[in-house]
């Protein structure tokens, strides 16, 4: 009987140290007074697609929800392009799955040169691996080459943009090494919203200081947005397009024919901007869309700081709400950055109900 104690007392305390050697195992930093290790690097994302009336990635329902990340100019760059990894930290703090990049080119540069300027490109790639490297998305908007056309007195809806969306869709990142077509980083490639309200518009030209007035019509501009999005998909890459967000449609006289671009096969899903009187009107589009069985997306809206941390925080919410009650496939607001200005539409954890806000509503 007394060998039969001692025997279990021995595997009793061996049991203990067992247990204490895979505990300390399991927690071997804490055990070693060691860091703890680092932790797992996120999934790189996945190509995104339509999938009906919402997106999937791998195959799995997706909800965008992004913001830009334009940096006005404030320095040292704390956020936007010149500052990739900063960027990633406010973005992951704010609890958003997509980055929009635009405004990154020279607008008032010469369009046979500035479009293609490597240095500015070079930030773009940057941006782009590392929100892939830390699972995010990006859109990318590609209107600044409308912009250069307008400041220099070029009709961009009547111009030919085959060279430049040619070179976007096959411009290989100089960081990841995959093409820009075939990045599933990049959700999709948005073409030039915001349309101005069809008739004349009056331009200056940076360069010379000559004033000019262009003037498109409804057809003119639905054809615009039938020849750049074919221009995309002939590329045969696997990165969605689309018309980028527009606006204006509330207003009788837009002359914007939002239904025929919208419907047109090579425009991936609708897309709308909700400043104004536009969250309003959405409904209109979300019937339509549906019943072309695309998406819908909210690309942009946005609110002044001036209105108070608590009505901004409000009405962030509220916007929010409504988009979900309408299935919206992604939303995405004007700006994530530091900026504090009564004029400024930023948001960053300064704005602190604002902020919490864009927090609470992440999908």
């Amino acid at each position: 009987m007394y060998q039969d104690q001692v025997g279990t007392l021995i595997y009793a305390v061996r049991s203990r140290v067992l247990l204490a050697v895979v505990g300390c195992a399991a927690l071997l930093a804490a055990c070693l007074g060691l860091p703890p290790p680092p932790p797992r690097p996120p999934s790189p994302p996945a190509a995104v697609s339509t999938c009906g009336t919402s997106f999937c990635a791998a195959g799995q329902p997706w909800s965008l929800y992004g913001s830009t990340i334009y940096n006005p100019g404030l320095t040292p760059y704390l956020s936007g392009i010149n500052n990739p990894s900063g960027t990633i930290v406010l973005v992951n703090q704010a609890r958003l799955n997509t980055i929009r990049i635009t405004n990154f080119l020279d607008r008032e540069g010469d369009p046979s040169t500035a479009p293609y300027d490597p240095t500015r490109w070079a930030k773009v790639d940057a941006m782009i691996a590392a929100a892939s490297a830390a699972g995010l998305h990006v859109i990318l908007a590609i209107s600044d080459y409308r912009s250069m056309l307008w400041n220099n007195c070029i009709d961009p809806y009547t111009t030919d943009w085959t060279n430049f969306i040619t070179f976007v869709a096959n411009r290989v990142n100089t960081v990841t090494h995959v093409a820009y077509k075939n990045d599933p980083t990049i959700a999709f490639v948005s073409i030039a919203g915001e349309p101005l309200v069809v008739g004349p518009h009056t331009f200056t030209a940076k360069v010379t200081g000559t004033s000019c007035t262009i003037t498109y019509t409804t057809q003119q501009l639905t054809d615009f947005y039938r020849a750049t999005t074919t221009v995309w998909q002939q590329q045969q890459g696997s990165v969605l397009v689309n018309t980028g967000g527009l606006t204006y449609l509330d207003l009788s006289h837009s002359g914007i024919d939002w239904q025929a671009i919208f419907a047109l096969p090579t425009v991936a899903f609708c897309d709308i901007k909700t400043y104004g009187g536009m969250l309003a009107w959405a409904p209109n589009a979300v019937t339509y869309c549906q019943s072309l069985g695309k998406p819908i997306v909210d690309e942009e809206f946005g609110f002044r700081q001036s209105l108070g941390d608590r009505n901004r925080s409000n009405w962030f919410r509220s916007t929010y709400s409504a988009l979900r009650s309408m299935h919206f496939a992604g939303v995405a607001f004007w700006n994530l950055g530091y900026q504090l200005a009564g004029t400024s539409y930023e948001v960053n954890p300064t704005t602190t109900l604002t902020f919490a806000a864009v927090q609470s509503n992440a999908p």
